[in-house]
This record gives structure tokens, C-alpha cells and sequence, in this order.
């Protein structure tokens, strides 16, 4: 009798965590398009940001774009032809060049990007609350050239 409670225990346990898949917003960046030479189309999940309507989603779409931008740069989009990372110092080249990439993520990696545009979701557990989805187009061969000129990267080939 206990083993067949126990066993009917842990199918129903396997079978409910299986029956609901939900799509979730806050899934990792991923590339959506690379149809022309030189530049790509990703899509970026910010992390919740507290804060009102307008500066809350303005942080939000900055978080979108950098987690997206951090990822081309340093793990790549394995099955894609952006499968090897930009930068392959890792994270800790931000650190080796802290003035760069402050002024970077500021404002700077904005002119790079083109065809953004973004959806905003209420966070569940608080209040004034937001978390943006932003699909964007980055001009892959300037953004490279910037971090060549920089220093950041080496020049292909070199």
C-alpha cells in the first residue's frame, strides 16, 4: 500500500510540474535576425527595475540592451554565426577598461543600435515595478571597429 501511494506520489508530482508551460518574458537574449552583412537583430530581457512609469522603463530598456549587448560580447549565440563571443577577455575587460566602458554603457553604446523597440511588464511581487523587452538591430561592423580603435579587441586577423 505505501508503495504504490509513493508511487502514485511521484507521478503526479512529475506530471504537474510538466502540464504547464508558460512563455515568460524574462527569458534569456537571444538573436532574432541576420539577414545583411554587418548587422544584427537581437532581443534583450532587462532585469525589474523599481522606479515610476517613464524613469523605471527607461532603466529597464537600458538593462534590455546591455544584458543582449553582454552576451554578443562575452558567451556569443550558440547555433548562430555569432557563436563565438566579440570580446574573448571576458567581463573582466570592463574592469581593465572601467572609462571606456562606463561612458559605454551610459550612453554610448546607443549609437550603434537602430530599430528598437520595446514591451514593458509589471513586476508580480512589487509595486512600481517594470522590466522591458526591447528587439533592437545592432551595426555589428562599427560597434567592432569602436573596439578595435579602443583597443578593447584586437583587429581580425591581427
Amino acid at each position: 500500500m505505501k508503495k504504490n501511494f509513493l508511487a502514485l506520489a511521484v507521478i503526479s508530482l512529475t506530471l504537474g510540474s510538466c502540464s504547464k508551460k508558460m512563455y515568460n518574458p524574462y527569458s534569456d537574449s537571444e538573436v532574432i535576425e541576420h539577414k545583411t552583412q554587418g548587422s544584427v537583430t537581437l532581443r534583450g530581457v532587462g532585469d525589474e527595475v523599481e522606479g515610476k512609469k517613464g524613469k523605471g522603463e527607461i532603466v529597464a530598456l537600458k538593462l534590455a540592451h546591455k544584458k543582449a549587448l553582454q552576451q554578443l560580447f562575452y558567451l556569443g549565440f550558440t547555433g548562430t554565426d555569432f557563436k563565438n563571443p566579440m570580446i574573448r577577455a571576458g567581463k573582466s575587460v570592463e574592469d581593465k577598461h572601467k572609462a571606456y566602458f562606463d561612458q559605454f554603457w551610459n550612453k554610448g553604446y546607443e549609437r550603434f543600435i537602430t530599430n528598437s523597440s520595446a514591451s514593458y511588464y509589471s513586476c508580480s511581487q512589487m509595486k512600481n515595478c517594470v522590466s522591458a523587452v526591447s528587439v533592437f538591430t545592432v551595426n555589428y561592423n562599427m560597434l567592432r571597429k569602436e573596439l578595435e580603435d579602443n583597443k578593447i579587441i584586437n583587429k581580425i586577423g591581427f
